[in-house]
């Protein structure tokens, strides 16, 4: 069944609709054993399918060796994989990226229906984005004049995700796009002082997981303005 956002929305469909009706609840009396087993069950099964082993994220050949191909601060679940490479531009050192490739174990859902977009709202919801970040932030604040802790500091999303054409060789794609401020929170201003800005990218796909791309860039950079979307980087990341 290809439901949005999977576990998370048919789970409590399914229990709410077993206790509205008579019949529902007469057998939830006769049968409450049975039925608290069987919830159980499935929440193992989710627990271990989010242990399952995913494939290398995607590392185009022009990008060159990653700086990293771990991430010391990601949760064990669900299971990730993370190449990080940190690109300066030889002209204007102070215009620098940090680029994150992910593939994301789905144990929620195996279908590519609205994927990742339930994807980043379980990360958000459950502060999953915030440690995957954190290797970015320490990469950040090793370039730039304003401390940032990567134990402090907070992404606040700038909008909605915005549905955008990136046009990369291999043709079109539309996609959603995530912008967020990224705010330093260990310094005296109690709101925080903007470092940077973060674009989220990802495309769906069956079997369970996602992948998505991350581009970290400072406050200064000049792409904020003239490449918001980062589609220069987005546009290489999916040719792969």
């Amino acid at each position: 069944m290809i439901v949005p956002y999977g576990a998370f929305l048919l789970l409590p469909i399914i229990l709410s609709l077993s206790f509205v009706s008579p019949a529902g609840r007469l057998d939830w009396r006769e049968n409450r054993t049975q039925r608290l087993l069987a919830i159980v069950l499935v929440f193992l099964m989710l627990g271990v399918s989010g242990f399952v082993p995913l494939d290398s994220p995607r590392a185009p050949e022009e990008w060159g060796e990653p700086f990293a191909t771990e991430n010391p601060y990601a949760p064990a679940w669900p299971s990730s994989e993370q190449y990080t490479w940190i690109f300066v531009e030889t002209q204007n050192p102070a215009n620098f990226e940090v680029v994150q490739s992910l593939t994301i174990r789905t144990p929620h859902q195996a279908n590519p229906f609205q994927q990742t977009e339930s994807s980043i709202w379980i990360s958000s919801l459950f502060g999953l984005q915030e440690s995957r970040m954190r290797q970015a932030i320490d990469l950040v604040d090793e370039r730039i004049p304003i401390r940032i802790d990567s134990e402090a500091f907070r992404l606040d999303q700038k909008g909605d995700a915005q549905s955008h054409t990136f046009r990369p060789s291999s043709g079109n794609v539309e996609l959603n796009v995530w912008v967020y401020d990224c705010y330093t929170t260990s310094g005296t201003n109690p709101d925080g002082t903007k470092v940077g800005e973060v674009v989220v990218v990802g495309q769906s796909g069956w079997g369970g997981s996602v992948e998505l791309i991350v581009v970290v860039r400072p406050f200064f950079h000049d792409g904020l303005t003239s490449d918001p979307y980062a589609e220069s980087i987005v546009n290489v990341w999916l040719n792969e």
